[in-house]
């Protein structure tokens, strides 16, 4: 969408800002959805794919539980302590997700 063809730095830039909210907050957790683009459904997007690979790659299981709506091109990473602390935590994060948007439901 910026036209540079070259998101690397954008997305890095997102990386660095969530792992920055880690450092200060071991109970942090995550999500987003990856836009679909122009002529693109809502399922399994560009982007989605894109930012999930990432994801895996800079956030591990031992710290974090990924779950992921492809239905929905969302991604929810949940941090395990604070999984283990309220185990409903992954139900509230998905009704964030049904009251931000709207095709969730």
């Amino acid at each position: 969408m910026t036209n540079t063809n070259e998101p690397r730095r954008i997305i890095n830039t997102c990386i660095n800002i969530m792992l920055d909210i880690y450092q200060n907050n071991e109970r942090a957790s995550f999500g987003f959805v990856g836009a679909n683009g122009f002529n693109e459904d809502v399922s399994c997007t560009k982007r989605y794919r894109v930012y999930s690979r990432i994801i895996a790659t800079y956030f591990s299981d031992e710290h974090f539980y990924h779950k992921e709506n492809i239905e929905k091109s969302a991604y929810m990473l949940i941090n395990n302590i604070s999984l283990n602390e309220n185990p409903n935590l992954v139900e509230q994060i998905e009704s964030f997700f049904i009251d931000q948007y709207e095709y969730f439901e």
